[in-house]
């Protein structure tokens, strides 16, 4: 996804939170720094961030089908992801109705590849920052320590400059929405060369969702324009991107992780379910997994396909918003609670 939608995903996630009320303190943490969403969701993809060794390859996890030994701990059977991701995501319903992948498919064993430095893929960093968010809020500054229920009192033993300010945790939650949101793109999951950026399929999906996302949550229209959108402005605008996906956001609480699962286990099963529907987007009889020829082309999918690729556009944006507010709301209650 590139920078205005990782923008957007971000942004809109705080709109949903306050829109379906949500930890409002939360709410009001984020809400008055949306514009730095523009700055913040985009830092993993910034050339700048990888310096020390952090690469490309920290988005991703690459799944393929596994041949090492006890394959059993590696098949994730239909019924059982459609449990681990939960009925609120769209995806669970495109993946239910499916016929396309057939029960062969379902009882291989598939695993992510070894394509990344360890503790680089997708849930280990969304795990790692998750983490880290909790400590930096237990180390806010009054303001931040006001929102945070609860009394910590060895903050005040650090002088105002070592404690967490509001913008730069803000600025972490946004960064922390980058992974939630591709570990929802399916090629960020599928190992097949198919899947490369550079091989067609990935850039034109994602070329696609820009052009309906637009250009208003572009860095340099929210930091420089003047004067600056408002932040009513900049959520109004957030919003109205739903019509051009179909969404319909629940006005449900935002739920709470899967029972028993944690950041990590979470964002695992998120991959699993894109890997899936990355296999019903190019299937493994015409694009059979270890073939570095085979391809899909984007074009072929929008005129053969359009209803499926309209559900699946709908499924991938849903979700990426929701799942930020669910793993965002997770990290706050795991502070104030």
């Amino acid at each position: 996804m590139d920078q205005p939608t990782h923008s957007w995903i971000a942004i809109r996630a705080v709109a949903l939170l306050e829109d379906t009320g949500t930890e409002p303190n939360l709410v009001a943490l984020l809400k008055p720094h949306v514009r730095e969403a523009s700055i913040g969701a985009w830092i993993p993809d910034q050339a700048d961030a990888r310096r020390g060794g952090s690469r490309v390859e920290n988005h991703v996890l690459k799944m393929s089908p596994y041949r090492g030994g006890q394959p059993e701990r590696f098949v994730t059977k239909k019924t059982d992801l459609l449990k681990h991701i939960g009925p609120h995501r769209l995806i669970a319903g495109l993946l239910d109705g499916d016929r396309s992948l057939d029960s062969q498919w379902w009882a291989a064993p598939y695993k992510g590849d070894v394509t990344t430095r360890p503790g680089q893929h997708i849930p280990n960093r969304a795990m790692a920052l998750s983490t880290m968010l909790k400590d930096l809020l237990l180390l806010g500054n009054k303001r931040i320590d006001a929102l945070v229920s609860g009394n910590v009192s060895f903050v005040g033993s650090l002088t105002p400059e070592a404690r967490t300010q509001e913008d730069a945790a803000a600025v972490y939650f946004f960064m922390l929405s980058h992974f939630v949101a591709d570990a929802c793109m399916p090629c960020h999951c599928d190992s097949r060369k198919l899947a490369g950026y550079n091989n067609g399929l990935h850039m034109q999906l994602e070329k696609h969702w820009a052009m309906q996302v637009g250009t208003y949550f572009e860095k340099d229209h929210l930091l420089k324009s003047k004067p600056l959108p408002r932040v009513h402005d900049v959520l109004g605008k957030a919003r109205n991107v739903d019509g051009k996906f179909s969404l319909a956001f629940s006005q449900t609480k935002i739920p709470n992780l899967i029972k028993d699962h944690d950041v990590w286990l979470e964002l695992i099963y998120l991959c699993r379910a894109s890997f899936a529907l990355a296999g019903m987007i190019a299937s493994s009889q015409s694009c059979p997994y270890g073939d570095d020829r085979a391809r899909a082309k984007f074009k072929d999918l929008q005129k053969s396909r359009p209803k499926f690729l309209a559900e699946m556009d709908q499924a991938v944006m849903h979700d990426a918003v929701l799942n930020t507010a669910i793993i965002w709301k997770h990290v706050w209650t795991g502070v104030c609670r």
